[in-house]
């Protein structure tokens, strides 16, 4: 993979003990990764299950730990109840157990062979990262997002994992030439445009005001994202015929990313009409590519503005 050192690797572990996490955090990100921590296996489930699940890259399990974060003592059972739910509900994911308890290592060296593969604490770590590393660095997704560690560095900290999986959808079937699957990747590229209106709507009101989004209920839904008001207003709501703004320029009308900016709204959205009403003109995989790359363009820009 072209971008393999530069590509940062969340992975879950899940240790009772959390001096030993903590001291292994510097380790694990000189390895490319960065560890994501729970004391349970009912913390880990959140995690997995929640908002930076779609993140992680892989699992370190301790041998012996806590199922519930209500418990008093280690379980006994947490690494059959752990493999059981992991190889469930991420097979995909790498594996690994650690303990520094030597007749445990041996045991499960032993017992879940073709599983996982044990480590020993305070000898091993260093073996363990490399390979869940390498392991990870071959998942479908790891590879997309790899080619593009800038972009997703910004998907993840700011767009949230919707708008993540709906780039990782539309990078993985870019060349596909079916119409419901170009229209279905104009829309979401057309998502991720919208949301980012969105978040600046929330940090930088002056750029994107609230008058351009439309709520539901109050703001729990939203309804629309006028997408063409919020373009003008970037623009300083310029007007052609006196040759002036009637407002603050955040992005020069005349200029390349402003030009991206437009071109993603109308391009996506008139794509998505010509498939549906079936006319002359339809977009092509190259439509979805072009529009996609200057989507790129837009979200390196909304990192510098919202950071």
């Amino acid at each position: 993979m072209k971008n393999d050192a530069a590509m940062a690797l969340t992975m879950l572990m899940i240790d009772d003990d959390e001096r030993y996490v903590d001291a292994l955090f510097r380790d694990a990100q000189r390895h490319g990764i960065f560890l994501l921590h729970a004391a349970s296996l009912e913390e880990g489930r959140e995690i997995l299950e929640g908002e930076k699940g779609a993140e992680i890259a892989g699992v370190i399990l301790d041998v012996e730990c806590y199922r519930r974060r209500d418990e008093e003592t280690p379980d006994s059972s947490f690494i059959i109840a752990a493999t059981k739910y992991f190889t469930e509900r991420a097979p995909h994911l790498p594996l690994a157990a650690i303990t520094g308890v030597q007749h445990l290592y041996d045991r499960y060296l032993k017992d879940f062979s073709g599983i996982w593969r044990v480590y020993k604490k305070g000898r091993d770590e260093g073996e363990m990262f490399a390979r869940l590393r390498g392991e990870a660095l071959e998942l479908e997704w790891v590879r997309i997002a790899g080619r593009y560690p800038d972009v997703f560095r910004v998907v993840n900290e700011h767009l949230g994992p919707d708008a993540r999986q709906e780039l990782l959808d539309c990078l993985r079937t870019m060349e596909e030439t079916s119409l419901p699957r170009i229209r279905g990747n104009l829309a979401n590229l057309r998502s991720i445009q919208e949301r980012i209106y969105i978040v600046l709507q929330r940090r930088r009101p002056d750029m994107v005001p609230r008058r351009f989004i439309t709520y539901r209920d109050g703001e729990s839904e939203i309804q629309s994202v006028n997408l063409a008001q919020i373009l003008d207003h970037l623009k300083g709501s310029y007007d052609p015929k006196s040759q002036q703004n009637r407002g603050e320029v955040f992005l020069h009308y005349r200029s390349t990313l402003y030009r991206f900016s437009e071109m993603i709204y109308k391009v996506s959205s008139d794509g998505i009409h010509a498939i549906d009403e079936d006319s002359q003109g339809k977009p092509t995989r190259y439509t979805v590519q072009a529009v996609q790359f200057a989507l790129f363009d837009l979200i390196l820009w909304f990192e510098n503005v919202v950071s």
